[in-house]
């Protein structure tokens, strides 16, 4: 039986690799929660546009189960 090792090796590296913008937007504001919307922007052939990728909800008042 012979072993054989391999090994990995980056044989082509992007010169100009993507750039990600986000942002977040609050969306609703009371005085229990707070919600925000994360947001990327996406370059197309058409432009560029904002698209939701998560929201978050963040309660006020200690722990959430």
């Amino acid at each position: 039986m012979t072993q054989t090792t391999t090994t990995l090796a980056i044989v082509w590296r992007n010169p100009k690799p993507p750039q990600h913008r986000r942002r977040w937007e609050q969306i609703k504001l009371d005085s229990e929660t707070t919600q925000y919307v994360v947001q990327e922007l996406v370059s197309s052939s058409g432009g560029s546009f904002w698209t939701a990728m998560s929201s978050l909800e963040i309660i006020a008042g200690g722990r959430a189960a």
